[in-house]
């Protein structure tokens, strides 16, 4: 849980479990404000892991390369 404690500029600072830290205030929803309370949501994202997993493992098998690429 996050407690919104001030909004000053483009910064926010909140609570997390009784530690203060400072955060872009675009990194909250647009509509809060001082004083809101907000949650977090686990989301399983196993699923768009293995895809990129699969996606990058296709990408790797396509390439004549061999390896690394040096810039």
């Amino acid at each position: 849980m996050i407690v919104i404690d001030s909004i000053s500029d483009n910064i926010a600072r909140v609570e997390i479990d009784g530690v203060f830290v400072e955060i872009p205030r675009s990194a909250l929803p647009t509509d809060c404000k001082e004083g809101d309370v907000i949650g977090f949501v686990k989301l399983d994202n196993s699923e768009i892991l293995k895809k990129g997993a699969d996606r990058l493992a296709r990408m790797r098998s396509m390439s004549n390369t061999g390896g690394d690429i040096d810039l």
